[in-house]
């Protein structure tokens, strides 16, 4: 493509470069600094994967309102987004598509990271309509709030460090710990990508020549930590991750992922990932059938649920009606 059709801001952000992603991946963040003021972010959903919805609305003064709807193509983990509004989720064309944005992050330093943002458009024409809409200034002053958020958020970890130097954006002090013997912050890197809303939130690293020894997570608001210890312990299916799903493309994609390369199928919903880590993959309808009043409806359920290794929502439906 022309680079005449590319408009793009490059700028070096004051943290580092896991900050900047979790600013950008992280909805609560993502809503404070995405548009320039006075306009706001009032609504924002997206599902962080290939193919998955980046869905936002921005408000503001004079009825002023711009909703955007579209899809992820491609997402690396603190590396790279990119974003295009040719279509909605699933892949549904849409009528009239505008641009495709693309995000890249690479250490500056230690505590800097340069981010290029540009825009990609299908004509000059649409060039020109962009700039006239204020494309520099706007992404300029959004760019400055970023800037403004990760250093506030970079500056609010490091106060709250612990004595191995882990920090918290929040005030959760409990967390579940996962000890891994090997790959743990490649198993992480894996997991944030297949929630929405998850993201890594610091990984210790002592020995800058050896393993990285704790990792830092948080899965739909949920915190996590993954310690890379010797092979003293193993992962079972003592300890697992309850994910509860919305409908069946939701269960169908999470087992997808998580049993591909070695990952091994279990009855009633559970499956260990290929890092050995063991997960429950619960549609909604099957918890609300089992707490169903009606004894034989929970029976039959019940009994269809121990036929299952993925749950049928189908299936279980067509075994508990009347």
């Amino acid at each position: 493509m022309s680079s005449e059709l590319i408009l793009k801001v490059e700028r070096v952000i004051n943290a580092p470069r896991s900050i900047v992603w979790q600013c950008w991946t992280d909805l609560a963040l993502f809503k404070q600094w995405f548009c320039p003021q006075p306009l706001q972010v009032t609504q924002a959903e997206f599902e962080l994967r290939p193919g998955g919805r980046m869905n936002t609305l921005m408000e503001g003064p004079d009825n002023a309102r711009v909703d955007s709807k579209g899809v992820w193509l491609e997402v690396v983990p603190y590396s790279r987004l990119v974003f295009t509004d040719a279509f909605t989720e699933g892949f549904v064309p849409t009528a009239e598509p505008f641009l495709t944005w693309c995000a890249e992050f690479v250490d500056e330093s230690t505590e800097k990271t340069k981010m290029t943002w540009g825009a990609r458009h299908r004509s000059n024409e649409d060039v020109k309509r962009h700039l006239e809409m204020g494309f520099e200034e706007g992404w300029n002053t959004a760019v400055d709030q970023l800037d403004d958020l990760a250093r506030r958020v970079f500056a609010e970890q490091e106060r709250e460090r612990t004595s191995f130097g882990l920090g918290s954006l929040d005030t959760q002090r409990v967390r579940t710990c996962l000890w891994f013997d090997k790959r743990g912050e490649e198993a992480v890197n894996f997991y944030v990508t297949l929630v929405p809303n998850s993201y890594i939130e610091r990984v210790y690293h002592p020995d800058p020549a050896g393993k990285v020894l704790i990792v830092n997570f948080t899965l739909r608001g949920v915190p996590y930590q993954v310690f890379e210890g010797d092979p003293h312990f193993q992962l079972s299916p003592a300890t697992s991750i309850s994910v509860i799903t919305q409908n069946q493309e939701e269960t169908d994609r999470l087992w997808e992922a998580l049993t591909q390369s070695g990952g091994k199928e279990m009855p009633c919903g559970w499956l260990t990932d290929q890092y050995g880590l063991t997960w429950q993959i619960i549609p909604k309808v099957l918890l609300s059938l089992l707490g169903s009043a009606d004894t034989d409806k929970r029976e039959r359920a019940h009994a269809a649920m121990m036929q299952m290794k993925k749950i049928d929502i189908r299936q279980l439906i067509a075994a508990t009606s009347d």
